[in-house]
């Protein structure tokens, strides 16, 4: 029963032939629609599901489609096209017949577009493209009212250019410090003439100005939230926006200049002038630490660093700076400058020698000429490399020694010892000595004889001994001592009687 019910409802859709028919008028307000592919009306529920169907748009349209469920949507928005009534043709395919449909959609806006003209206005610009044109003509008498399409303009002339809304200034210029809070620093007003209402910071601005700024929507007050930074920022625009009594926008500009103080210290860049110098750690420029070799620094006036100051705080300060060691104790370094306000050189006033002190810790302090004055500190840490320039020296510059006559070879005579004042490999000694009677352990400095001595032979003699560096690269250099040897005689030779007959003995 269901279904023969079904089917007499159906029938007159499946028999129907190509007569035109028609769908009730739908009343669109153009603002609704302001962008592409919006729903407009669903054809789905006219039409029972039953037998299957397609729908189709007898002619193309600009502005409407369908999609393949029966749906009419926009092609662009509604707000750009003339709000007239338009009329279309929808086929409805079934399987036995095609159904066709008249809809018409009446573009119509809910509210009145009112005008603002002045006796000498000629044109007024529309929301809204008819023929192509956005602009229409009004004639001299200045009718109240008229329609475009289905669309009311009225015109107001109770305005002219001489008190058209607008602000007191444009732009408004105005200094803030920076690193500091201000409240209500500056109020945005309109002419007298002019009842301005939603006074806001307008959306193109850039997005930093709403974590810095906001502005009292009804009394137009603008606030500082967030303290500014002139080294981030020097100049803000700011875009205020009102809107007048028939919500007409216009605008203003604040410009803001940030005003300089001196919140930041000083800053040193550091330059080494000689290849020669190695840098071991210049990670924190506030700490460094370089090596230089002792025959670099074997007179004065040697640059060390060119040392170059810099402040982002410069447009207060004049790029003027004083820079001094900070030290109690005597260095025999010097800082000259500055040249041209902000370089200084850091160079020796006397000999450096690593044997007298391997490391010379400075300390720096750049001042600004900033009010208040301002500082940063900088340790600068020198290790002096050695260099062989010392010449090994022998504990004595003469050694005396007695031996017995008679001894047996290989007996010690004496060990000799040479320090050197440089370090490492610099600093190693060798001995060595050039007589027959004697040989030395070149390691150890211990003498030996080589052969057995007689007093009666010999009572003394003298030789030198040599100390001997050996330097990673340079001159190898050398010391000699003296050693004096006295033999002890012994009882070892038996009396005898010459001619004379005296009696000789040891």
């Amino acid at each position: 029963m269901i279904n023969i019910l079904i089917f007499l409802l159906i029938l007159p859709l499946i028999s129907s032939n190509h007569h035109l028919h028609s769908f009730p008028s739908i009343l669109i307000d153009p603002n609704d629609y302001p962008n592409s592919d919006l729903i407009l009306y669903n054809f789905q529920h006219k039409f029972h599901p039953t037998y299957s169907y397609r729908c189709l748009l007898q002619t193309e349209s600009k502005y409407f489609y369908l999609d393949s469920s029966c749906q009419l949507l926009t092609r662009i928005s509604l707000k750009e096209i003339c709000p007239i009534n338009y009329t279309l043709k929808l086929e409805i395919v079934f399987p036995q017949n095609t159904t066709i449909y008249e809809i018409i959609i009446e573009l119509k806006y809910k509210n009145s577009f009112k005008f603002n003209i002045t006796n000498d206005q000629t044109m007024i610009n529309l929301p809204f493209y008819c023929n192509n044109k956005n602009q229409i003509k009004i004639s001299l008498k200045k009718e109240k009212e008229f329609f475009i399409g289905n669309a009311h303009i009225l015109l107001n002339d109770q305005y002219d250019e001489k008190i058209l809304c607008q602000f007191e200034k444009n732009p408004y210029r105005i200094k803030l410090k920076e690193n500091e809070i201000y409240e209500n620093f500056l109020q945005i007003k309109t002419i007298s003439s002019c009842l301005a209402t939603n006074y806001l910071l307008a959306s193109s601005n850039s997005k930093r100005n709403f974590d810095y700024f906001t502005l009292n929507s009804s009394t137009g007050y603008l606030n500082l939230i967030r303290s500014l930074d002139y080294e981030l920022i020097t100049t803000w625009k700011l875009v205020i926006q009102a809107l007048d009594k028939l919500h007409i926008p216009f605008y203003t500009y604040v410009i803001i200049e940030v005003e300089d103080i001196n919140d930041c210290p000083p800053i040193l860049s550091w330059n080494f002038p000689l290849q020669t110098i190695e840098i071991i750690n210049d990670t924190d420029l506030f700490n460094i630490e370089i090596a230089i070799e002792e025959s670099k620094v074997e007179h004065n006036n040697v640059i060390i660093a060119n040392l170059i100051a810099s402040d982002l705080d410069a447009s207060i300060n004049q790029v003027k700076f004083e820079l001094k060691i900070n030290s109690s104790n005597i260095l025999p370094f010097e800082i000259y400058g500055p040249f041209a306000d902000s370089t200084f050189v850091l160079s020796t006033n006397q000999k450096l020698d690593r044997e007298y002190q391997d490391k010379y810790l400075i300390n720096l302090i750049l001042t600004d000429n900033g009010q208040p004055q301002l500082s940063s500190y900088y340790k600068l840490l020198i290790n002096i490399l050695d260099n062989n320039d010392n010449s090994p020296i022998f504990d004595r510059s003469i050694y005396y020694v007695d031996i017995q006559e008679n001894n047996l070879i290989n007996t010690t005579l004496i060990q000799v010892h040479a320090n050197d004042l440089d370090e490492n490999q610099n600093s190693y000694v060798t001995y060595e000595l050039n007589n027959k009677f004697l040989s030395i352990d070149n390691q150890t400095g211990i003498i030996k004889t080589n052969i057995q001595f007689d007093y009666e032979q010999i009572q003394n003699f003298t030789f030198n001994v040599t100390a001997i560096d050996h330097p990673i690269k340079g001159k190898q250099l050398k010391t000699t001592a003296l050693v004096s040897v006295r033999i002890i005689d012994q009882n070892d030779n038996i009396p005898k009687v010459n001619k004379s007959n005296r009696v000789t003995t040891d």
